[in-house]
């Protein structure tokens, strides 16, 4: 049938713009987080070892099985990049939803305690780790700039901190694209290891969950591997992400002072290198919106709510009684989980491993130091 020129042209725009959607849309990246998140908890309870124990606990969290099955997913078939709007947007834009509905169990007054108790001891690691990096990047002939990015991606928050001291440093985009690969392929590893080595010494849900915040590198990974923790998984999970949001508030001071330095060496005038650097914008305002969150729990405008159903209600008739901030904090962990698996979705292994072994292993020994440290700083 011969088509007229409107028909064709018409046909030609549906065309590319099927061949695009996927791209473009993040409905189909979302619902495949979810179907591995639901993949996850089915995995989570099947009823033998590793899955389920002996006395019927399960020791690997619903949590680390979505971000596992993502990484599965994502090196397996790497045709899943044509969903990639949709993991995205879980990673970037509902994982801090996820975050701040955490707070909605947290009492405020708890959290100001474990954070000024926290924000000294972070301080210290990462001013070591940074000053660390510098020097060790001599001794395995990496450039001074990738050492930093490396020292900092470790010491901080891995990519954003990455992202934030680039610029600063005056660091190549090769650099940046190699730190950022690195980084993420040992916080991986580290977030596999922890809950491991936590179980295996018997290490305190508290000091396990303070040990991941300090210790790991992205938040995506803190969480996972602080809900993974076999013995009491809520707990140190919680505390592992209170933590964390400690040490990214730290993002900010620590670019100034890497950036005055630099500045200093060089012998500018000016404080900043390259870009200038708008610091308010490097503390997330979810961590702001988590803080206020678990103020409005603590002064008790999160209630338990009680329903009052007539018999007509489909579930059947009484009271109902609905804890809110409960509620909320569920929510929040089924859309950290999601989010887990979008951060495996991410992953690629080639990627990271592609610039090369020698910054890789200064990244390992910056990942065992801080490891180290945080641990001796979360058992004080």
């Amino acid at each position: 049938m011969d088509l007229s020129r409107k028909e064709r042209a018409f046909e030609s725009r549906f065309r590319k713009r099927l061949a695009v959607w996927p791209q473009e849309i993040p409905w189909p990246g979302v619902l495949l987080c979810a179907a591995l998140t639901w993949l996850g908890a089915i995995v989570n309870r099947l009823p033998f070892p590793p899955f389920t124990t002996a006395d019927g606990q399960h020791p690997i969290s619903t949590v680390l099985l979505a971000l596992l099955l993502g990484m599965f997913v994502r090196n397996l078939i790497p045709a899943v990049t044509r969903v990639k709007a949709g993991i995205d947007a879980m990673v970037k834009k509902w994982l801090p939803v996820g975050i701040v509905l955490l707070g909605a169990r947290l009492d405020f007054y708890d959290l100001l305690q474990v954070a000024i108790q926290v924000a000294v001891g972070a301080a210290i690691l990462i001013a070591l780790l940074i000053v660390l990096s510098r020097v060790s990047a001599a001794w395995f002939g990496v450039d001074p700039q990738l050492g930093m990015l490396i020292g900092v991606g470790t010491a901080i928050c891995g990519s954003s901190a990455i992202v934030a001291v680039s610029p600063v440093v005056e660091a190549r985009d090769d650099e940046m694209m190699y730190s950022i690969g690195a980084v993420n392929l040992l916080g991986v590893i580290a977030m596999l290891v922890y809950p491991v080595l936590g179980a295996m010494f018997a290490v305190d849900a508290d000091v396990y969950g303070a040990w991941c915040g300090l210790g790991i590198h992205a938040t995506p990974q803190v969480i996972a591997a602080g809900f993974a923790y076999p013995g009491d998984g809520q707990t140190a999970g919680e505390m592992a992400t209170i933590v964390k949001l400690v040490r990214i508030s730290l993002l900010g001071p620590a670019v100034f002072v890497v950036g005055a330095w630099y500045a200093h060496r060089r012998r500018q005038e000016a404080v900043y290198i390259g870009k200038p650097v708008q610091y308010w914008k490097l503390v997330p305002g979810f961590v702001v919106v988590f803080l206020g969150l678990s103020l409005l729990r603590t002064l008790g405008f999160l209630p338990d709510v009680t329903l009052h159903l007539t018999e007509r209600f489909i579930l059947g008739g009484g009271d109902r009684v609905v804890d809110v901030a409960g509620l909320m904090s569920q929510g929040g962990k089924w859309l950290i989980t999601a989010a887990m698996a979008g951060v495996g979705l991410s992953t690629e292994f080639r990627a990271m491993t592609a610039g090369g072994i020698r910054p890789l292993l200064l990244g390992v020994v910056l990942a065992v130091v801080i490891g180290g440290m945080g641990l001796l700083v979360a058992s004080i």
